[in-house]
């Protein structure tokens, strides 16, 4: 049987709580283990560039009983510039856990909604701990991400990556599966799996990731933590363009009365409409350049595979086609708004003459 030697699950959860967290001022308030999101200084790590890194911060751990027995799990809070409090829970694998024991733990943490509830404990104190570094603060408790991520620092028995592949299928892992699987899933769960050295491995997939890296280095599940917070966000003002069309489209088809009489109801309409846009598109583009490749080399292709995955470009798509919309929406309402001023200035030319022959034939 194949066991863990020493390993950890990562469960994480993420929340949009803000417009925007200032990173510097949350270093000020919560000096204590706190630490700027930095990569290890392998050569490939230069590759990757952060705008702004996220802030970490060590929270208070607790203990749980997911294999069995009493388990310590560490709590680590990451703050994003854009928005976004992500919270991981660190569980510690007990050494000699069998791979049907950890199959079983990870299927039992997929359905375990008390993760949530306790997710939004440590949210709610960081944001009466951050109180100003947090920019027009609100959690939007129907709007959460989840992912997890199985890391392996060392193998039972010291088995190796090729050994492990050649006798255990991760696909019933990744999958929270009991049963064997086809050839076809197996090959599409497992086609974006990367190595750089032969005891290392990484198996990216849209719900969770398999990592195994004996060097204990956290670059990887930082960076799929990372890439999880840009897409959350993007998924989130995706649905803020929705709402604001349904708004738009709502309004303009309940206007009643004279044309000339709603014209100030347009005008202010024509401002939201434009302040949406202006609004989204800078917190978007903000979003999008947090993270910057530079060289197509290890960690920039696992990052730019994990975005595909996650359908970043759709979702970026998305967005961009429904602000075109809205662009449209607005010459439409300023066209509107141009022709119901022209009518008004004829009609008040029309007026004027005809007070002035109504006078010229009264006198």
């Amino acid at each position: 049987m194949i066991s863990i030697g020493r390993g950890r699950i990562l469960v994480y959860r993420l929340f949009d709580v803000a417009l925007e967290i200032d990173l510097a001022r949350t270093e000020e308030r919560v000096k204590a283990g706190t630490r700027r999101f930095k990569l290890s200084r392998y050569g490939y790590t230069k590759a990757l560039e952060f705008a702004n890194p996220p802030v970490a911060l060590e929270l208070a751990p607790f203990s749980s009983g997911y294999f069995g027995s009493e388990t310590r799990v560490n709590v680590i809070a990451k703050a994003f510039d854009f928005g976004v409090l992500s919270i991981a829970f660190d569980i510690a694998i007990p050494p000699g856990t069998e791979m049907a024991d950890l199959e079983r733990v990870a299927r039992e943490l997929d359905s375990d909604e008390t993760i949530d509830a306790k997710a939004r404990e440590y949210v709610n104190g960081l944001m009466d701990s951050l109180g100003p570094a947090i920019v027009s603060p609100e959690i939007k408790e129907d709007f959460l991400e989840d992912y997890t991520v199985i890391y392996i620092e060392e193998l039972g028995g010291g088995l190796k990556v090729r050994e492990f592949l050649e006798r255990y299928d991760p696909t019933r892992l990744l999958l929270y599966e009991t049963r064997e699987l086809s050839r076809f899933t197996r090959e599409e769960t497992l086609r974006h799996s990367f190595s750089y050295y032969p005891e290392d491995l990484i198996i990216v997939h849209v719900d969770n990731s398999l990592v195994i890296d004996p060097s204990g280095s956290f670059d990887l599940p930082d960076i799929l933590e990372f890439a999880n917070a840009q897409i959350f966000e993007l998924r989130y003002y995706d649905r803020v363009i929705d709402s604001e069309l349904k708004s738009i489209y709502k309004r303009i088809s309940g206007s009643r009365g004279p044309s000339f009489l709603r014209l100030r109801e347009y005008e202010r309409l024509a401002r939201r409409i434009m302040r949406t846009v202006t609004d989204i598109t800078e917190v978007t583009e903000k979003v999008n350049n947090s993270l910057k490749v530079t060289e197509d080399v290890y960690y920039a292709r696992i990052y730019r595979t994990f975005m595909a995955v996650l359908r970043s470009r759709d979702w970026e798509t998305s967005i961009r086609e429904k602000l075109q919309i809205i662009t449209n929406t607005y010459s439409m309402i300023h066209d509107e708004i141009s022709g119901r001023r022209a009518y008004v200035v004829e009609l008040g030319i029309l007026i004027l003459i005809a007070i002035e022959m109504v006078l010229a034939f009264a006198f």
